[in-house]
C-alpha cells in the first residue's frame, strides 16, 4: 500500500520491527527537519488525549509529519510468549481481549485516526505479540496497513540461511549455502543476532565479494560451533557425541529450555523428512515443501539420515516434550532430563 498514512507494526522479530520503523520515517519525513516532523511518543505515555492531540497536529515548518506511537498501552497482548517449540498450543481462540479504552474513548481516537490532517502519517508499533482479534487490529487492516513480523520457528533453519543470504546481498556481498547454514546453526535464528554477525563478517572480510565458510568459523563463538556440531551428531544419530556436546552446552550456560528447543527442532526436520519419505515424495518435491535446498538435502541430510527410524525418532520426541514438562516443574534437573530423553535415540 503505497500511499498509506496508517501503519500497525508488531511482532516478536524485534528487529524487522525495528527496521521498518526507521524506513517509515525515511519515506514519510525529511531526516534534515526531523525535529519539526518526528513525534516519537513512548511506551509510558498513558494520556490519549496526548497521541489524539499529536495526530491532529497539521505539520509546520515541514510538509510532511509521522507519529511514531510505541507500545501504546491500550494494545498490549496478554498472550504469554513461548519458550521452545516443545511449548502447548494455547486452547482455542477465545474472546479477544477487551480494549484498555470504554467505547466513548475508542470511537474518539478512531475519528482522529480516520481524519488525519494533510501531510500527517501514524504508526503504531507493538514490540511483542499483537492480538489480531482486537477491533483495533481490524481497524488498520481496513484503513492503514499492517505488519506483523514472527520469529522464524526452530526448524526453519533454511528459511533463516535465505533471509542471511539476502541481507548481505543487498551490501553487495554474497555468501556460499554452506557458510549461510552454519552462521545459523552457531548464531540462531534471532535476525538482529544474524544481522549483527553478518556486519562483523563485512569487516572481517573486508574487500572480498563472496564468503565462504572459513570466514564463518573463524569469528564463531565455542558456543556456536558446539551448537552447530550437536546438530550434526544428531543428524549422524552419534549419540556419545550428542550427549557430550549438551553436558558441555549445559556446563557453558546455555539456557536448558532454548537447547532444548534447538534440539526438537532439529529432530522435527528430521521427522518432517521421514514422513514425506514414506509418502514416498522425490528429493525435490521434499525441498520445496520444507523450503530447503535441494542440494544440501541430497547429499548432507539424506545420507546419514537413512540411520533413524521414524518411530523412535517419534518416541525421542515425546520424550523432549515430557523432559521439557520436568524441567520446567522442577521434577528433574537439565542435565538429567535431557540426557534421559535423547537416550531413547539409541
Amino acid at each position: 500500500m503505497a500511499d498509506a498514512k496508517l501503519y500497525l507494526i508488531g511482532g516478536e522479530e524485534q528487529f524487522l520491527v525495528e527496521q521498518t520503523a526507521r524506513a517509515l520515517q525515511k519515506k514519510h519525513i525529511d531526516q534534515a527537519l526531523a525535529a519539526f516532523a518526528l513525534d516519537i511518543i513512548p511506551p509510558e505515555e498513558k494520556d490519549l488525549n496526548r497521541i489524539i492531540n499529536s495526530l491532529q497536529t497539521i505539520p509546520t515548518f515541514s510538509p510532511t509529519r509521522l507519529v511514531l506511537v510505541y507500545d501504546p498501552f491500550f494494545l498490549k497482548s496478554g498472550k504469554k510468549k513461548k519458550n521452545t517449540e516443545t511449548d502447548d498450543a494455547e486452547a482455542g481462540a477465545g474472546e479477544a481481549e477487551k480494549s484498555a479504552l470504554d467505547e466513548r474513548a475508542e470511537a474518539r481516537l478512531f475519528a482522529a485516526l480516520e481524519n488525519l490532517p494533510d501531510g500527517v502519517s501514524a504508526a503504531f508499533i507493538v514490540n511483542g505479540p499483537v492480538d489480531q482479534r482486537r477491533k483495533f487490529f481490524k481497524f488498520f487492516q481496513k484503513n492503514g496497513e499492517t505488519k506483523i513480523f514472527d520469529p522464524f520457528k526452530p526448524w526453519e533453519q533454511d528459511k533463516a540461511a535465505d533471509w542471511i543470504s539476502n541481507y548481505l546481498r543487498e551490501k553487495n556481498c554474497a555468501i556460499d549455502r554452506t557458510a549461510a547454514e552454519f552462521l545459523v546453526a552457531t548464531t540462531g535464528l534471532s535476525l538482529g543476532a544474524l544481522a549483527n554477525e553478518a556486519d562483523k563478517l563485512l569487516v572481517y572480510a573486508s574487500g572480498k565479494n563472496k564468503l565462504n565458510i572459513q570466514d564463518v568459523q573463524a569469528l564463531a563463538s565455542a558456543g556456536g560451533l558446539q551448537a552447530y556440531a550437536l546438530g550434526e551428531a544428531l543428524r549422524r544419530k552419534d549419540l556419545p557425541e550428542i550427549l557430550r556436546l549438551v553436558s558441555a552446552l549445559l556446563k557453558d550456560g546455555e539456557a536448558p529450555q532454548m537447547l532444548l528447543g534447538y534440539i526438537a527442532g532439529q529432530l522435527r526436520v528430521l521427522l518432517q523428512i521421514k514422513e514425506l519419505q514414506i509418502q514416498r515424495l522425490n528429493v525435490h518435491e521434499i525441498a520445496g515443501l520444507l523450503k530447503m535446498n535441494a542440494w544440501n538435502l541430497e547429499k548432507n541430510i539424506l545420507p546419514p539420515l537413512q540411520k533413524h527410524d521414524y518411530q523412535k525418532l517419534k518416541t525421542v520426541y515425546a520424550a523432549l516434550q515430557n523432559a521439557d514438562y520436568q524441567i520446567k516443574t522442577g521434577q528433574l534437573a537439565a542435565d538429567k532430563a535431557l540426557p534421559c530423553a535423547l537416550a531413547e535415540l539409541d
